[in-house]
This record gives C-alpha cells, sequence and structure tokens, in this order.
C-alpha cells in the first residue's frame, strides 16, 4: 500500500509548469527525499500530496483510493513555518485537540513541557511550536506525513532531537515520512531514496 502521485503537473503561471509528467511513490515506513532548488516545486508538491491543493494534471491516491471526505486524513503535512499553521487565537491544548489529545508519552518524547499547553502560539518559540505541529500531525489515523524543510528555521541542537524522534515515531507505526529539504547532507543522512525536482520545463515538455 502506499501513497501515489501519477503523472502530476502544476503551474501557477499557466503553461510555465513547476512539474510534469511527475509520477512519485511513498510507501508504508519508507522514508523519501523529495530535493529540489528554491522555486522548483517542492511546497506545491506537498500541499498536492496532502490533498491542500488539486494539480493542473494527474491524481493522487491513497492505498488504491482517492481523498475521503469529512474523516481524518491519511495524510499529514507539516509546515516549515509552523507559527502560520496554528490559530494564533488558540491555547495549544486547543490546537493539539483540533486534531486529537495526545498522551503524555508522546508530548515527553518530543519535549512537549505540560505548561506549554496553556499558552499561546506568540509564546512559544519557534522550535517550541514545530514540535506541537509534528505531535498533531501524529493522528492515530496518519499513515503519511509530509515533512516541508521542517527543521530549517532550528538550530542544530533541535533538528537532531525532533528528526530522531520524528524517525522513531514513523519507524515504530510503519508511517511514510516524505522529507522534503534543499540539504542534500540532512536527506541522505536521513532517507531510503531520494528523488530530485531539479528539471527544467523544457525537459518536461512544456
Amino acid at each position: 500500500m502506499s501513497l501515489k502521485g501519477n503523472e502530476l503537473g502544476f503551474y501557477f503561471k499557466q503553461d510555465e509548469w513547476l512539474f510534469r509528467n511527475l509520477n512519485i511513490e511513498l510507501s508504508y515506513g519508507e522514508i523519501l527525499g523529495i530535493s529540489g532548488y528554491s522555486g522548483s516545486g517542492k511546497t506545491s508538491l506537498s500541499r498536492i500530496l496532502a490533498n491542500y491543493l488539486a494539480p493542473i494534471e494527474g491524481t493522487v491516491e491513497i492505498d488504491e483510493k482517492c481523498f475521503a471526505k469529512n474523516e481524518a486524513q491519511p495524510v499529514q503535512l507539516i509546515f516549515q513555518h509552523p507559527e502560520k499553521a496554528v490559530n494564533p487565537k488558540w491555547r495549544m491544548k486547543d490546537v493539539l485537540k483540533e486534531s486529537y489529545e495526545p498522551d503524555d508519552a508522546v508530548l515527553d518524547r518530543f519535549g512537549i513541557k505540560k505548561e506549554w499547553l496553556s499558552r499561546y502560539p506568540i509564546e512559544l518559540s519557534g522550535g517550541e511550536l514545530q514540535r506541537f505541529c509534528i505531535v498533531r500531525a501524529l493522528h492515530p489515523n496518519t499513515k503519511y506525513i509530509i515533512a516541508d524543510e521542517i527543521t530549517t528555521m532550528l538550530d542544530a541542537v533541535t533538528q537532531t532531537a525532533i528528526w530522531s524522534e520524528l524517525l522513531n515515531v514513523c519507524q515504530e507505526r510503519k508511517i511514510g515520512l516524505a522529507v522534503i529539504s534543499h540539504e542534500p547532507a540532512l536527506l541522505s543522512r536521513l532517507c531510503d531514496r531520494i528523488i530530485s525536482l531539479n528539471v527544467s520545463v523544457k525537459k518536461l515538455g512544456a
């Protein structure tokens, strides 16, 4: 079973394709790296795979089915900027409850302190917010996670801690994880295989 993008194509300006005829597959328990320079379409691809954005061409299938409505989505997207992914008017405990109620064990392994739960997003650092966004994505029904440059803004120690725990959880639960990054060293260290979006528009046949 897998998350598949079939013959995907997308642009913002008509006929100036970010990518086209793109096939991508992420299996249970696999760590897939997606690389590309700035503007190559990495974030657009992440949004398409997570059903935030519709492709111009192609389809996305989850375990040979289309996305279902009105239920917890099996594909979760973790954004690069956590402050843009949470409601600034909600306390952090409510941000989590929007998805599910994680137990203390999950909070502890990602270093989330209990006193943070009563705080608002503006009262937390970027690294602390990102920990919440990762935990929020780990709904019991999650089968695939798309991580779009999720540690770019963090220091090296925090990056290591976050990736270590996220990889452990994905391994334990057989969650397929797509790691999107422009850092080759990070992808080489984390991923089972890597695909690149560094393909010219001409090569895509646009």
